[in-house]
């Protein structure tokens, strides 16, 4: 059984005592936001294993008309000794049986949110000019990473397929944005540079969202696979966005579905070789499977909103392990009716009794030929 040890600074009551204790409410960030605060922690953040004893709770917050004492809904520790300066201020991570468990750690603006400006909650770019301080993405040797760029660009917020921004607890005021869509009308435009999505499972649409609260497994990302045909989606949470991590979802979504003829995506030109040259390395092949494009958002803008709004529903919701209630939520989207199509995913994708294809197809579709035509779903 583990052993327990009361967060609170300067507080020495433990499980070998007969003290009750009560475990931080990790999936409410408003209240662990006043938990925190009542305890002046600025730059500490409890783990699932972080416990309060009940000495640091007024009466009233208590409920001893049950079997056990518990903490009434509305309850909030109150009660802590003034800080002793002379004492350099030291938090102990609870285990279980001997071995230490390492609180993950969010940054001091999850504590004292106040960003200037809203948090852009999206990952993509264009150019490749200013490095990014916020991830670091490998290029050959792992030991000389390179990093991704930060986008600014006023202009995303007239997209109408630009995502909703997270006003979670936790968010970071800083990151990288989606580059803007290229909103192309397909009107009066050369039917030669114009691609019809008319099966399951030929095009589809990568994108990477977060930085989101980062969750007990470590998880601040989701990447979402879509079928611009059926409206199937793929989302996984992932630790970093790195092109072997995306590379690496990318062969498991292939190895259970088959190959598509492309992945279209919003990420810059040089993740996207990058990516690619990782799923050549792990697949096999000699095809660029993802193509960059910047229509990549717009030409399926309800399942993208429907993707936003399930993603800011699990991060408002369960902020400290939206990644478990992840798969649940995907399934559910995935097995209602979509308005555009007036069809389940699930249905035309997987009830039409076509069999996967395992190896690469629509090899007449060149890059450039990808890259330069404007798509319509059919």
């Amino acid at each position: 059984m583990g052993r327990y040890k009361c967060s609170a600074d300067m507080c020495e009551s433990s499980s070998e005592s007969d003290v009750k204790f009560f475990k931080f409410p990790l999936c409410n960030s408003r209240k662990l936001k006043k938990w925190l605060a009542n305890m002046k922690c600025k730059d500490w953040t409890p783990s699932r294993f972080s416990v309060l004893c009940i000495n640091h709770f007024e009466e009233k917050h208590i409920d001893r008309t049950g079997k056990c004492v518990t903490l009434r809904e509305d309850a909030v520790p109150t009660i802590f000794q003034p800080p002793d300066n002379t004492k350099k201020r030291k938090k102990a991570s609870t285990d279980l049986g001997s071995k230490k468990v390492k609180a993950p750690r969010f940054k001091a603006s999850q504590t004292n949110p106040a960003p200037t400006a809203p948090p852009a909650m999206t990952m993509a770019g264009v150019q490749n000019e200013a490095p990014s301080d916020t991830e670091e993405e490998p290029s050959g040797d792992p030991q000389k990473p390179e990093r991704w760029r930060i986008i600014v660009d006023h202009g995303l917020m007239k997209i109408s397929s630009f995502p909703h921004f997270f006003h979670g607890d936790y968010c970071v005021p800083q990151d990288i944005q989606w580059a803007p869509d290229d909103n192309s009308s397909t009107d009066n435009k050369d039917p030669e540079n114009i691609i019809e999505v008319k099966e399951p499972w030929e095009w589809l649409g990568l994108d990477v969202r977060g930085p989101l609260p980062q969750t007990v497994n470590g998880h601040k990302y989701v990447l979402t696979v879509t079928d611009y045909f059926s409206k199937w989606v793929e989302a996984l949470p992932m630790e970093l966005c790195l092109p072997v991590h995306v590379a690496k979802h990318i062969v498991d979504i292939i190895a259970h579905f088959g190959f598509p003829f492309r992945i279209l995506s919003r990420l810059p030109h040089d993740i996207v070789q990058k990516i690619n040259k990782e799923l050549k390395d792990r697949l096999k092949v000699s095809v660029a499977l993802v193509v960059h494009h910047q229509q990549t958002g717009s030409a399926d803008l309800i399942t993208q909103q429907l993707i936003d709004r399930m993603v800011n529903s699990l991060v408002e919701e369960h902020a400290a392990d939206w990644d478990v209630y992840l798969p649940a939520k995907v399934f559910s989207l995935c097995f209602k009716e979509h308005s555009s199509t007036k069809e389940r995913p699930f249905s035309l994708l997987c009830c039409t009794g076509v069999e996967p294809v395992k190896s690469p197809r629509g090899l007449n579709f060149t890059y450039s030929k990808i890259r330069d035509s404007a798509f319509v779903v059919r």
